[in-house]
């Protein structure tokens, strides 16, 4: 009985593991999208937050955006960064995602608004 009423719970408290970059080269998703900060609010259906980095060059360029994905998008590290495509020119961008622990890859569009300079880099 304990645990008919305990299942349902479950699904409340479900934290949906974060998606890191793709380790794999993809010649499909040829820019590169460093990310220094990111905020995010999660729940069942997904994650959906703002952030900002840079599209690395050159010319670099600095960003900030807006997502909704499956999973939250992470900060990346020093010479780390996530592969990319236009799917809008110059509003949208379609990021190659990876969940930590698995092969399994994930897509993730951010809509993002130039800078006038880059973001330093870590």
């Amino acid at each position: 009985m304990k645990a008919a009423l305990l299942l349902p719970l479950a699904f409340l408290f479900q934290i949906n593991t974060p998606d890191g970059p793709a380790v794999t080269p993809n010649p499909q998703f040829p820019l590169h999208v460093e990310v220094l900060l990111t905020q995010a609010n999660a729940d069942r259906s997904g994650s959906r937050g703002f952030g900002r980095g840079n599209i690395l060059g050159p010319p670099e360029k600095g960003i900030d955006f807006t997502y909704e994905c499956s999973a939250a998008i992470l900060n990346t590290n020093k010479n780390e960064f996530y592969q990319a495509r236009w799917k809008k020119q110059d509003r949208r961008l379609e990021l190659l995602m990876q969940r930590i622990g698995s092969d399994h890859l994930d897509k993730c569009d951010i809509d993002i608004a130039y800078k006038a300079q880059p973001y330093k880099s870590r």
